[in-house]
Parts: C-alpha cells; sequence; structure tokens
C-alpha cells in the first residue's frame, strides 16, 4: 500500500479511570504527551463528560500541553444524544444551544471537530426532515467557531449508512460530515460496504478495538482480540479516497495501551512507510488563530455544568 497522508490519533476515553484514580499519577493535563509518548500517535478526541466542570483556563491549558507535545486535541464529542428529532420545539432549542456551546469550548481546545449522535429511533420522514432543519439551525451558531460538526452512527435515523448519507446531504455545507465506527461498520454484517458508503463524508472515522465494542464491558484479562479486521477497514475506506483520521478508541481496562498501540503499529504498517506528521499540524490548525484568540477572549461557559465564575450561563 502506498504512503498516504492519513493520521492516526486516539481517544482519551480509554484512560478515564485512571485519570480520575488518586492512585494513577496521570493527570488529564498530561494526555498530550501520554499520547505522544505511550500511545505513538499524532493527535487525541476527548469526550464531554471529561471536560465535566472545566474552565476556559483548563480547555487552554490542555491546548497548550496538546501543542507542546505535538499531540493536539482534534475532535470533541459529545457523550450524549441530542434530541435534534424531538417534536417538543423547547427541546430541539436547547439541543442547538448545546451544539452551539461545545463548539465553543472545542473551539478553545483547538478542536477542529465536534461529534454528536442523535437520540432518534424512528427513521421516518417526519424525524428526517426535523432533524436536518434542526441541524441547519445548529450550523448557524457554530460557524463562527470554524468548527465541523460530526454526526456518528447509531440507531434510528443513522442506524443506515444511506439514510445517514442522505440526512447530510439534506443538512448540505462544507461544515457538516460523518463520524463512523469500524467496529459499529463491523456489527451491521456488511463491515466494508458501510464503511465504504460513510467515508466518503467523514471528517474522522473511529476504530474502537478490543473484544467489547462502544459501551461494553471492559475486559480484565489479557486476551482482548479485536473482532474485525483493521487493514481490511484500512484499505475500504482508502479505497474510496479516505485522507483524514483514523481514532483508535477501547472501552478500558488493563488492555487498553496493548490495543491502541498494537492496533496504530497495523495502520502504519499498512500505510508504510511512515504517517505523515504534518498532517496533525494542518487538523489542529484549522481550529486555532485569530478564532481561537478570539474565542477565548470572550470567555467559556463549563463544558458540562455549572457556569464558572462570571461567565454566564450553564453549559
Amino acid at each position: 500500500m502506498a504512503q498516504l497522508q492519513l493520521l492516526v490519533t486516539a481517544s482519551t476515553a480509554p484512560f478515564r479511570d485512571r485519570i480520575e484514580s488518586s492512585d494513577d499519577p496521570l493527570a488529564l493535563e498530561d494526555m498530550p504527551s501520554f499520547g505522544a509518548g505511550e500511545l505513538g500517535v499524532r493527535g487525541l478526541s476527548i469526550t464531554t463528560s471529561m471536560l465535566a466542570g472545566a474552565s476556559a483556563a483548563t480547555l487552554e491549558a490542555l491546548r497548550d500541553a496538546g501543542d507542546k507535545a505535538r499531540c493536539p486535541m482534534l475532535l470533541l464529542v459529545e457523550d450524549q444524544p441530542l434530541e435534534l428529532a424531538n417534536p417538543d420545539a423547547g427541546i430541539r432549542a436547547a439541543a442547538i444551544e448545546r451544539i452551539g456551546r461545545l463548539s465553543k469550548a472545542a473551539g478553545i481546545l483547538g478542536c477542529a471537530q465536534l461529534g454528536v449522535s442523535i437520540e432518534s429511533h424512528d427513521a421516518g420522514d417526519g424525524p428526517f426532515e426535523l432533524t436536518a432543519s434542526t441541524v441547519r439551525e445548529a450550523m448557524q451558531r457554530i460557524d463562527r467557531f470554524e468548527v465541523s460538526l460530526l454526526i456518528r452512527s447509531g440507531s434510528g435515523l443513522t442506524a443506515d449508512a444511506d439514510r445517514l448519507t442522505e440526512l447530510i446531504k439534506k443538512i448540505g455545507g462544507f461544515r457538516i460530515g460523518s463520524l463512523p465506527d469500524f467496529r459499529l461498520a463491523h456489527d451491521t454484517g456488511d463491515f466494508a460496504g458501510v464503511l465504504r458508503r460513510l467515508a466518503p463524508y467523514a471528517g474522522t472515522i473511529l476504530a474502537t478495538v478490543g473484544k467489547s465494542g462502544p459501551g461494553g464491558k471492559k475486559g480484565t484479562g489479557k486476551a482482548d482480540p479485536t473482532p474485525y479486521d483493521l487493514v481490511e477497514g484500512l484499505e475500504s475506506v482508502l479505497a474510496v479516497g479516505y485522507q483524514h483520521a483514523i481514532c483508535l478508541d477501547h472501552v478500558g481496562g488493563r488492555s487498553a495501551v496493548d490495543s491502541i498501540v498494537e492496533a496504530r503499529a497495523r495502520i502504519e504498517a499498512a500505510l508504510a512507510p511512515e504517517v505523515v506528521e504534518e498532517v496533525a499540524e494542518e487538523v489542529a490548525g484549522e481550529a486555532t488563530g485569530e478564532a481561537a484568540g478570539e474565542i477565548a477572549g470572550e470567555g467559556v461557559e463549563e463544558v458540562t455544568g455549572e457556569a464558572t465564575e462570571d461567565k454566564g450561563e450553564d453549559a
């Protein structure tokens, strides 16, 4: 396989227990150096729940740590599904407001992308049209932060790859895309097909490695096999021209580091001779510079919880 400009990154979520443990020295602000040194990746994603109570200063410190370690924060992922298809206008408005606040936080972190999932068990035309119009309204809130909105594969409207791509096209614009996951694609029974359909719209592709899928139980043993062929998934997305980021994820536990390092090594071997590191700086640069400076100057609400002192509304 010829050398390609594809960035290998990792999620911070598998290490949440370690970060929150008083018996482990690993801290959230250490994740960029840990990602570069221990995992061997050149960028990170982070979930909103790991930033509960975070102030603007905390987000700026994470961004600076990422720049120093050459392992920047690139993707902010909202843990909880957003009710963008709810018939209650007030609930939809709250979801739109949430996207706006998270986009602001993503801008301060230096993340060029915000990943969200949609709470909808009905894939019918009514919820489809309602979701599209709600997301279009939300996009008006986030354009100024230069953050792209990526919709995760899930249930209901986003369960079927073709339906998800239809939704993305219906929403329109260059800051909307998909956030597929190798593991979820595998679980559909059409691994390569789903990835080929979603990859052209993807800003980042997740690859949850290890025995358990997203939301599964943490493994306690040493054996932690990934049920799909990582290289097959990689070849499937490269075949349709995908050249952005593969973000390695894991449910956490004792095998998280080994599983992620092994997966990263397999991807890099397939992309021989090496992953081009400069791509990380290009991606990180999309959400920094003047936009980040303006946002930081205004202050930001806490990502999830009470507002910081004199910062205004709750997140």
